[in-house]
């Protein structure tokens, strides 16, 4: 089943899949390591500063790049084929954003996708001339799986209007399916031109590019789109750049752009953008009038030119003169919370002929005709609030903490609201019955999905984690509830929902079933939703808090439910499940050839180290913390959203200090050596065994997969007959998830994400830690000794996790495990630790 869950559209690093598709838009794709583009990357490339481009890709992959566009072509040197190989190589250890490689020799390129580990973009296709670059890169597409910008330039140049280049497109398509390439494996760039000339020839090309990108995705509803975006401002005022940037991408995204190349720092949220900037860079996009561009360029040269410069968020507040309603509506959008809840109460006694206000509170004598007024203010005010929210989240335009922040202000509000409500009901939009399946210990999603709910106005009954079926059938004969939320982290786990629905389907249930999580995706809901008949009242896929938000709403709406429910039966109805590949059913495959080395020689076997908070210096973990995962990863500070989140570092240092100063983590760690052997050395499998001695002569037995990929790898290669493996356990204690378990239910939801956030990265730190350790009791360098977790591509199935616990005994330092083999707290982690030199990461 793992395999079939993740078959999407996705590129990858040695280190981390994205999805081409995503949800908000766009797919962003860093532009800064191009040598034609960046004079910053060409001097590095001429000093050959591999730490430079390095660093360079970090920093981009910290603002929000999802991918890295890599160029090394210089007029300066000639080996261009070897500098890529040694680059590429590099990045792929050091940093985890897929790459997209960047050349117009093809051979640079299939050298480029032979050293990295996963499947990168190639940059790029076209049919310019005698085609002969398209024809010598699809082979390589083919081979190896990989997508293209497929760039909109036929045998008779460059696609200029809207008709040429869907015309352009259907040219390649139709010449790439020779090849048999499909139609994810095309990445459309309908080409951008700049306005910034003047030149008549090219007034309407902005225009032209966003209708070639609607007419794109009607044609090709399976391929993607891009744009190198800064082209369209070129030539144009340095201070005005981003501004034309910022509103073109925004028109490109409503108009179907999935991928972007840009510098994610210098994009600008629209709504942030000053209304007569937004104005002339709107008149200039869409060539409203013959002077656009003369007016644009005099703003931003002129008297305005400093202030102009200065498009950074601005510091919101209430206007006093405002009335109550706006008020309010002002605070939950933008995360004002002081001071809310005396503009609810001015809100409800406006809407009371003769209220009046004392104390901040509604006389007794108007209390009960308030009872009214605060339904319609929560319907008229603050739930219209939360949409707006909701909206801007969707569309890239909030981060997730901000979210939380407005949904405090929300909670705030609310609280304040009930005072003057008589009875409930009427009053809840609905009812959710909400967990995490039984067997699963993580909650964050969930929690975010209970805390959008209830402050969209549903009574959410939330049942915690690791609920077992019987407890979600007793909840949902009590309250008869709208719908039920089913969340779940990993892929065993999933297969709970699938036991949900069956029994629902058996026993005529009539509750329609959210789902959401990691583990999951559409094609997998589509199937347990159809196997043994289409169950009738919907199991519906909700990839974020959000899309479950809007299905919620069209259920419980007697307008919009039939035709929400009847839609998506119609779709599923179509829908058919994609057969699995010879690869996926093998039942035999190729050793991979790597052969055991000697193994060193450990300090002690067979005993187990124990570490405590005393052991554990937390500003010495954080040391080896990963910055980029923690800011844009667990904290959200991604892409166009993330421009008012302020200094990520600022932030660091403040919830560091803060978990030191009160006490937040408990850290223990336990790690040993032990005594292996390989027991299918040299043979050929699904599968390799590895047995591992531990106390009073017992033994584990590990079984690792084989990769179906063109190396064979399987952990199990990298260790002889009589060998050594280490393994270790980490946790930062179980205060920190009580602690954020009562700041949710204080209503301090962004406190308690940067908090979860900050201890999930700080276990992995541990974990680093750790095995830097190992490798130096080993004697066997930074370069060796990788860390290898279960869970990952390379070892899945975490019920190998009660394996450990019989070598290790982490109950021991606070860790326990579930059935399903997830390991409580779930800010931990557990790893086997592999000395071969030629270790590295892999993808089944």
């Amino acid at each position: 089943m793992g395999a079939l869950l993740n078959k999407v559209p996705r590129v990858s690093s040695a280190l981390k899949a994205v999805d081409l598709k995503q949800e908000p838009a766009p797919l962003i794709i860093g532009e800064r390591l191009n040598t034609l583009g960046s004079k910053k990357a060409k001097a590095m490339v001429l000093k050959d500063d591999f730490d430079g481009l390095a660093n360079l890709a970090r920093e981009q992959v910290e603002d929000g790049a999802h991918c890295l566009d890599v160029c090394v072509a210089t007029t300066e040197r000639s080996d261009e084929l070897e500098f890529m190989k040694k680059l590429v190589k590099r990045l792929s250890l050091e940093v985890e954003a897929p790459l997209v490689i960047d050349s117009t020799d093809p051979k640079v390129v299939e050298a480029a996708v032979e050293q990295i580990p996963g499947r990168p973009i190639i940059n790029s296709i076209n049919l310019e001339g005698d085609g002969s670059r398209f024809h010598a890169l699809a082979p390589i597409m083919a081979k190896y799986g990989l997508p293209a910008i497929a760039m909109c330039i036929g045998p008779n140049g460059m696609a200029k209007t809207a008709d040429e280049k869907v015309e352009t497109a259907q040219l390649l398509y139709d010449t790439g399916k020779k090849y048999g390439l499909e139609p994810w494996q095309f990445i459309f760039d309908v080409l951008t031109f700049t306005i910034g000339t003047g030149e008549a020839e090219y007034a309407d090309s902005a225009k032209n590019t966003l209708e070639g990108i609607r007419l794109v995705k009607q044609r090709f509803p399976a391929a993607f789109t891009t744009l190198g975006l800064s082209n369209v401002s070129f030539g144009l005022p340095a201070g005005s750049r981003k501004v034309v940037n910022s509103v073109f991408l925004y028109h490109a995204l409503k108009a179907g752009l999935d991928t972007v190349i840009i510098n994610a720092r210098d994009i600008i949220p629209y709504p942030e953008i000053d209304a007569e900037q937004r104005k002339l860079a709107e008149d200039l996009i869409f060539n409203k009038h013959q002077n656009a561009l003369a007016d644009l360029i005099a703003y931003f040269e002129g008297e305005k030119a400093k202030v102009a410069s200065g498009t950074a968020s601005k510091r919101v507040e209430v206007d006093p003169s405002w009335d109550a309603d706006r008020k309010c509506h002002f605070r939950i959008v933008n995360r004002l919370k002081d001071g809310i809840e005396a503009d609810v109460v001015q809100a409800i006694a406006g809407r009371v002929p003769g209220a009046r206000v004392a104390d901040g509170k509604i006389t007794e004598a108007e209390k009960e005709a308030a009872h009214e007024a605060a339904v319609q203010t929560l319907n008229d005010v603050l739930l219209p609030a939360m949409k707006e929210v909701g909206d801007k989240f969707g569309a890239g335009e909030l981060i997730l903490p901000f979210v939380l922040k407005s949904a405090e202000c929300m909670k705030a509000a609310v609280a304040e609201l009930e005072k003057y409500l008589i009875k409930q009901e009427g009053v809840s939009k609905g009812k959710l019955v909400l967990c995490t399946v039984y067997g699963d210990v993580h909650d964050i999603g969930k929690n975010l999905v209970k805390t959008i709910f209830a402050n969209n106005g549903y009574t959410v009954y939330d049942l915690g984690k690791q609920v077992p079926m019987q407890k979600i059938l007793e909840k949902i004969e009590e309250v008869k509830p709208d719908a039920v939320g089913l969340s779940a982290l990993l892929v065993s786990t999933s297969k709970q929902m699938q036991y949900f629905v069956e029994h629902a389907r058996q026993n005529g249930m009539a509750v329609p079933v959210l789902c959401g999580g990691a583990a999951i995706n559409s094609n997998y809901i589509n199937r347990i939703a159809k196997d043994g008949g289409i169950y009738g009242p919907g199991v519906f896929y909700c990839k974020t808090a959000f899309d479950g938000l809007r299905a919620m709403n069209a259920l419980v709406s007697k307008e919009q439910r039939a035709q929400f429910v009847g839609d998506w039966r119609q779709k599923l109805e179509k829908w058919t499940e994609r057969e699995a590949t010879a690869a996926e059913t093998a039942t035999e495959l190729p050793h991979s050839g790597i052969k055991p080395v000697e193994p060193p020689v450990a300090p002690h076997l067979n005993r187990q180290v124990r570490l405590g908070p005393a052991d554990l210096d937390l500003k010495e973990i954080w040391k080896h913390i990963s910055k980029k995962s923690l800011f844009v990863l667990q904290w959200g500070m991604r892409g166009k959203g993330a421009s008012e989140g302020g200094d990520p570092e600022k932030l660091f240092a403040e919830w560091t200090g803060r978990v030191i100063d009160e006490c937040l983590f408990e850290p223990r760690a336990v790690y040993g050596y032990f005594r292996c052997h390989n027991l299918t050395l040299g043979k050929n499998g699904a599968a390799g065994r590895l047995a591992v001695d531990f106390s009073d002569n017992r033994q584990a037995v590990f079984e690792f997969p084989r990769s179906s990929k063109e190396k064979h790898l399987c952990l199990a290669d990298y260790f002889g007959q009589d060998d050594v493996a280490a393994f270790q356990a980490v946790t930062v204690g179980t205060k920190v998830t009580e602690v954020i378990d009562r700041w949710n239910k204080q209503d301090s939801y962004a406190d308690a994400y940067y908090l979860h956030g900050l201890a999930v990265e700080t276990a992995e730190a541990m974990a680093e830690w750790v095995n830097a350790r190992i490798r130096k009791e080993l004697g066997i360098g930074d370069k060796r000794g990788l860390r290898y977790s279960w869970g990952y591509p390379s070892c899945p199935d975490v019920m190998q996790h009660h394996l450990v616990w019989q070598i290790l005994e982490p109950e021991k330092s606070g860790m326990t495990l579930t059935e399903s083999g997830q390991i409580v707290p779930d800010q931990s982690t557990a790893a086997i630790v592999v000395h071969h030199p030629q270790a590295e990461y892999f993808i089944l």
